[in-house]
């Protein structure tokens, strides 16, 4: 079953409705908080509005004048003048002054000093609901709009925010495909500066592997010429029929230098890429297996070591420890030795001729060599690329290489 290719979303669609929702909420939020504040200031201030109307009523009934006519239209009144009621209201007569809360109403009651009039102002409470909607309907309608502009204006600014990586985005899409230089980071906000750094190191990977081809087609081309016209001389011998009995064990031996300078160039090629990956190996037991594969003698001092682990890849190493051996095995005089330290680090030594030097440079050989030349310097190349040193040193006709592993984790 195929699984179905993921939708397109826009981090700027997302960005922009997740603001928006949290400053809806909050607004929404805020105009309840609001609601409840005015709601108490409203309800606080028609209390005193019920007061001041039964303190006029209780005055002006003193003075005779029309009282029920001075009540104000969203207002009850009744009077009660020795217990006889003067007018009257639609709610029970109370018993004691002050604020009460009566089905349907709010009602305030105030007497005179002698206790011989009695006043009960009341507002019913739909009314006083419709006030409180009313008030709250003009702060939503008040508010929205700053909340709509807010909306805009977060749209602009997420935009704005996201230009520099909208920027970045077009200068890789219009990126030739055969462009490896580094990509520039423009001003990208920290959040994506690793995106630039993280494509930059893999160009840079690629780059080091293009031209390590490069190298390689080089190189091969460079120095395979001799031995392809030697063996071509020897097959065109061979093919003439001339009598030259060592023709075919001179074809023969120009087709293995081949063989061996092609093996040495891919693993030049492989050093130069850097194609050697991280992992784990045992001094120990990768010392031994390569010792094994050499058909000279090799002396091997474990100091009692049953496994020693570095951070190392073994097959780099394996590498680096083959091309040393074979080195002083070709090129020295006696038996070869390895000798290994806990610290962790790896010794080859062995007897030389007097004036010989190490030859660090790619295809540096001496005259008398069969030898590629290019055996120290794949292993310079892969022990930097592993993190490892190297220290070598001619002392009374011994030479010897160190190698130095990086620290374990």
């Amino acid at each position: 079953m195929n699984r179905l290719a993921p939708r397109p979303w826009s981090l700027r669609g997302r960005l922009v409705r997740r603001v928006v929702l949290g400053a809806s909420l909050s607004w929404l939020a805020g105009v309840g908080l609001a609601a409840l504040v005015i709601a108490h200031e409203m309800s606080e201030l028609m209390d005193k509005t019920l007061k001041g109307s039964a303190q006029l009523a209780i005055d002006l009934y003193g003075r005779a004048e029309n009282v029920p006519a001075m009540a104000r239209s969203a207002e009850r009144i009744r009077i009660v003048d020795d217990e006889r009621e003067i007018s009257g209201a639609p709610w029970p007569a109370l018993t004691q002054d002050g604020g009460h809360d009566v089905p349907g109403w709010r009602v305030f009651r105030l007497s005179d000093r002698v206790g011989n009039i009695v006043v009960e102002v009341g507002q019913s409470d739909q009314w006083r609901r419709d006030e409180l909607r009313e008030s709250v309907g003009w702060l939503v309608a008040l508010t929205l709009p700053v909340l709509l502009a807010a909306v805009v204006a977060v749209r602009g600014a997420v935009a704005s925010a996201l230009r520099p990586a909208t920027r970045f985005a077009r200068t890789l899409r219009d990126r030739s495909a055969q462009d490896l230089s580094p990509v520039e980071e423009g001003h990208l906000p920290t959040e994506l500066a690793s995106i630039p750094q993280a494509l930059n190191g893999y160009l840079d990977d690629i780059r080091a592997r293009v031209d390590a081809e490069r190298q390689f087609a080089t190189n091969a081309a460079h120095e395979l010429r001799t031995p392809v016209a030697a063996a071509s001389g020897q097959a065109q011998l061979i093919a003439a029929g001339l009598n030259d009995e060592t023709a075919a064990e001179r074809l023969t031996g120009a087709l293995g230098r081949m063989s061996h300078l092609i093996d040495r160039l891919l693993a030049l090629s492989r050093a130069e890429a850097g194609a050697a990956a991280a992992g784990t190996s045992d001094l120990v037991r990768t010392t031994q297996m390569v010792i094994a594969e050499l058909d000279a003698p090799v002396l091997f001092d474990d100091k009692d070591l049953t496994a020693l682990s570095v951070p190392v890849d073994p097959d780099a190493f394996a590498l680096i420890l083959r091309n040393l051996l074979h080195n002083a095995i070709v090129h020295g005089t006696g038996t070869t030795q390895v000798r290994l330290s806990p610290a962790p680090s790896l010794t080859v030594t062995n007897a030389v001729t007097q004036g010989a030097v190490f030859r660090h440079g790619m295809f540096d050989k001496s005259a008398t060599s069969e030898g590629a030349g290019v055996g120290l310097a794949i292993v310079a190349r892969l022990a930097e690329a592993q993190g490892m040193k190297i220290d070598y040193a001619i002392a009374e006709s011994t030479a010897s290489v160190t190698l130095r592993f990086p620290p374990r984790r």
